[in-house]
């Protein structure tokens, strides 16, 4: 196994060791989880401040997200391809706020800006994401009033709104997601 492999196998175990124990995790439970040892998990990573930013940069990465949202089938109508996108994004919105209220509860600062050493706010959409999303759009953005970025945001707004614990009311579905919004964004008589 390769350094960076051995990394992304610690993380990839560490990840929900976190969001379970928060700040009281222990790098002993880590490498117990991931069958190494101790000794091995800090010449991976050197301290458990630095597994802490790893776990929460693997969190915060959308290249998983980007490719499940390629492979949604293009065959299925707009709205099944956007409830299927909604649904891909609340499962990422979800883990990255249980990460972050966990680290935060904690008071741990989950990312660091390298040159400064300041934390750095995570961003809640991303061009990569956006771009898969108004792909799925395709074709039918003809159907749409307001152009498929715009849409977009709307889509990522609900989601975010319905995915964090904060906002009142209960989540939407990402049926009703894409239902609010389409239905609020699409041509008289298109659907």
């Amino acid at each position: 196994m390769t350094p960076d492999e051995r990394r992304a196998a610690v993380v990839e175990v560490a990840v929900p060791l976190l969001q379970e124990h928060g700040a009281a995790l222990t790098t002993k439970q880590v490498a117990e989880a991931a069958g190494i040892a101790e000794g091995t998990l800090f010449r991976a990573f050197g301290t458990k401040d630095e597994l802490v930013h790893a776990c929460a940069a693997a969190v915060l990465d959308t290249k998983d997200v980007v490719e499940r949202l390629r492979a949604v089938d293009r065959d299925q109508t707009l709205d099944a391809r956007l409830e299927a996108a909604v649904g891909i994004m609340l499962d990422h919105v979800g883990r990255v706020i249980g990460l972050m209220s966990t680290l935060h509860a904690a008071g741990v600062a989950p990312v660091r800006h390298a040159e400064a050493g300041r934390p750095r706010r995570p961003r809640m959409t991303d061009p990569e994401v956006d771009a898969a999303i108004i792909d799925l759009v395709g074709s039918d953005a003809d159907q749409l009033r307001l152009e498929p970025a715009e849409v977009v945001t709307l889509l990522a707004q609900l989601t975010l709104a319905s995915a964090h614990p904060m906002f009142p009311g209960r989540a939407l579905s990402p049926a009703e997601i894409v239902s609010v919004v389409l239905d609020g964004t699409r041509k008289a008589g298109t659907r």
